[in-house]
């Protein structure tokens, strides 16, 4: 907890001893790194600060799934006595990430200092939206009803999720953001009897404006977004301020790089990760397709910690179109929001001129509400755009159990 403290050159000094340190256990250890240092002529005492980590390639995920577990694995790793973190990700391809007894106490510590960082107390009620494939059997301190979260699923309706709430009648409200706002709309309808939460912490998915705002209102508490990836877990966060997000530089570095090079502070970049504590499967130069912009601004609560500015999404959420431009997924809630009789959407783009649009109604949806959706798009992507617009009950959910309002099949080279 005090680490967050100390001066941005002294959390420098220590995120550069980590990095060396987790380099060099890599190289001796890990098959798949060994080989992508030797391939490039680079070794660990080459890397003396966080800008030499781009005289390494990079790691992608298919690299780690066709590495496990023998080449990403230190040999004689005993898997019955680690902590494995399953995903299915975008693709549908199942990925494993790998905890030893100290990464796993180490993640977790990192994931619990935004929270009591920003108020959380030891005996808060506490609930969680997440899938209850993610609900874990709970730890002895768990049992003394120490930070202990009480779970609501994800894949219950909006109304049994605030009949859920209201029996826990949390003092802290965390999880995926669209699950939360969907709570708020429902409860805008219903009132918020029995559901008054001291704090709020958006995360696994972007939370733009109008959600925010949503929730807010709502509440009548701000919203703490927090900011991470399954292979990492934890990874930036807000404070009160509102100024940013921190990064835990004690326990990733995060490049901000186009082009293979990193970005000037304020620009958009790429976001490739390297953990520095998980020495059991280490991830160096991972990239996952987030994008963000980095900041070189001190927060005003006085952490030394980076800051990272804007956090925009997936790559695969951004859309190219024929003239050549690209759109962030923020563009969506920008152009739909306009648009009376929506409920919710999910836009996939199938080729680089077509898209198909899912549309939950809303209460104020008529016949007009298709055809602006397809004006509204075409004014904004281009006319030679095709544009369907499909009816549904329910926007589906990604196999991680997220809702993506925007999710792109055409590769951006």
């Amino acid at each position: 907890m005090k680490q967050q403290w100390l001066k941005p050159e002294e959390l420098d000094a220590v995120q550069v001893k980590m990095l060396r340190g987790i380099l060099k256990h890599a190289y001796a250890n890990v098959p798949l790194y060994r080989d992508k240092f030797r391939s490039t002529g680079v070794y660990p005492d080459d890397i003396k600060c966080v800008e030499d980590l781009q005289k390494l390639p990079l790691t992608t995920k298919n690299d780690v799934q066709e590495s496990f577990p023998s080449r990403i694995l230190p040999p004689g790793t005993d898997l019955s006595r680690c902590w494995i973190s399953r995903t299915s990700g975008s693709t549908g391809i199942p990925f494993r990430m790998v905890y030893g007894t100290r990464d796993e106490d180490y993640q977790k510590a990192v994931a619990l200092r935004p929270n009591l960082s920003c108020g959380q107390n030891l005996r808060d009620r506490w609930a969680v939206f997440t899938s209850p494939s993610h609900v874990v059997k709970k730890k002895w301190f768990q049992k003394l009803r120490i930070f202990t979260p009480e779970f609501v699923s994800l894949f219950d309706k909006p109304d049994d999720q605030i009949q859920a709430l209201k029996q826990i009648n949390p003092d802290v409200i965390d999880g995926y953001a669209s699950s939360i706002h969907l709570v708020a709309k429902r409860l805008q309808e219903t009132g918020t009897d029995g559901i008054h939460p001291r704090l709020i912490y958006s995360t696994s998915e972007l939370l733009t404006q109008d959600m925010r705002r949503c929730i807010e209102t709502t509440f009548g508490v701000d919203v703490l977004d927090q900011f991470g990836c399954v292979e990492l877990g934890r990874t930036a966060w807000e404070c009160h301020e509102h100024a940013g997000y921190h990064i835990d530089c004690d326990a990733v570095v995060m490049e901000f790089l186009r082009d293979g090079s990193a970005v000037a502070p304020g620009e958009r970049g790429e976001m490739v990760y390297t953990g520095l504590y998980n020495y059991t499967m280490p991830l160096i130069r991972y990239a996952v397709g987030d994008v963000g912009v980095p900041s070189d601004e001190i927060c005003p609560c006085g952490r030394g910690l980076p800051l990272m500015k804007l956090i925009e999404g997936r790559s695969d959420a951004f859309m190219k179109v024929p003239n050549g431009q690209i759109f962030s997924p923020i563009i969506w809630t920008v152009l739909m929001r306009e648009i009376p009789g929506i409920g919710q959407f999910k836009v996939i783009q199938e080729r680089i001129d077509r898209l198909n649009v899912l549309v939950v109604k809303g209460s104020d949806f008529s016949g007009a509400t298709i055809p602006q959706i397809q004006r509204e798009i075409k004014a904004a992507m281009g006319e030679e755009m095709v544009v369907d617009v499909d009816i549904v009950e329910e926007i589906p959910r990604d196999p991680s159990g997220k809702v993506r309002c925007a999710v792109s099949k055409v590769e951006i080279q």
